[in-house]
């Protein structure tokens, strides 16, 4: 039954398959017990049964399909004995039948080969498609973090509005738009800053900039209202940095996206 320190394939399967005999078996299991590739082979073997066992429709076999497997198998063998080590006197009619019992076992062998085949290319789709089901789960969880973001932005912003210490500073017009107006609310403490504005048009390519003036110190950019500026609802937004102490609040025209010092017109201001 072993081919060197390992049971043979084809005995393997033979077992799998459940073909051999009770001593065959025992001595089988005994080695593959012990040996490690052997007991990967075996479950390989047993694989591929089963997906043949899928493969095939399903029917209740005669009683003597057994007996007849079993007997099938014996001459398999004794076939293959006497071929690797050929007798002095052999009979002219059993040549046919070995030939055809070493048909039959190269059949068994290449529905098998066929079996793990089939095997491989399941677990290859399997593979695909649990690749597919990450990517979709790692995209689902990217919309979940925007969308815990925004949350989180809008809850701050909300915050800001109902705080005690948020001030509210009226934005007018100055010569350069004398008709427009705003307002401002500034919480220092979190150094966010909500403002609405009625401002004319401008040109695709400019945009208006908001500006803490501090107490001491050069303007911050407070944010962009147009182009490159964050809404939310009927207000646009803005972030300075906390705690920090503003004298006056204003409005100029800068390029779109801003810059980082006003150098436009102002078209708004307002006093702390």
């Amino acid at each position: 039954m072993s081919n060197g320190e390992h049971i043979r394939l084809e005995d393997l399967e033979l077992y799998a398959l459940g073909a051999l005999s009770e001593n065959e078996a025992a001595a089988l299991e005994v080695h593959v017990t012990g040996c490690a590739e052997c007991a990967a082979s075996l479950a390989q073997a047993r694989g591929a049964g089963a997906m043949l066992a899928f493969s095939v429709n399903q029917e209740r076999p005669a009683g003597t399909v057994k007996a007849e497997l079993m007997g099938r198998i014996r001459a398999n063998q004794e076939a293959e004995i006497r071929h690797a080590v050929p007798s002095k006197i052999e009979r002219p009619e059993n040549s046919g039948t070995g030939a055809r019992q070493a048909a039959r076992g190269g059949w068994l062998n290449w529905v098998l080969v066929a079996a793990a085949v089939t095997l491989a290319l399941v677990s290859f789709g399997l593979s695909l498609q649990n690749r597919r089901i990450t990517a979709e789960l790692e995209k689902q969880k990217n919309v979940a973090d925007s969308m815990i973001r925004e949350r989180e932005r809008v809850e701050k912003l909300v915050g800001a509005l109902a705080a005690p210490d948020t001030l509210t500073v009226k934005l007018a017009g100055t010569e350069n738009a004398a008709n427009a107006s705003g307002t401002v609310k500034f919480n220092a403490k979190s150094g966010v800053v909500l403002y609405t504005a009625d401002l004319p048009a401008l040109p695709p390519e400019k945009s208006y900039q908001v500006w803490l003036v501090p107490a001491n110190g050069a303007p911050i950019s407070a944010g962009l209202i147009g182009p490159g500026g964050k809404a939310w609802g009927g207000l646009w937004t803005g972030q300075v940095p906390a705690n920090m102490q503003a004298k006056v609040f204003a409005v100029t025209i800068e390029p779109v996206g801003g810059l980082t010092q006003p150098s436009g017109p102002k078209v708004l201001l307002g006093a702390i």
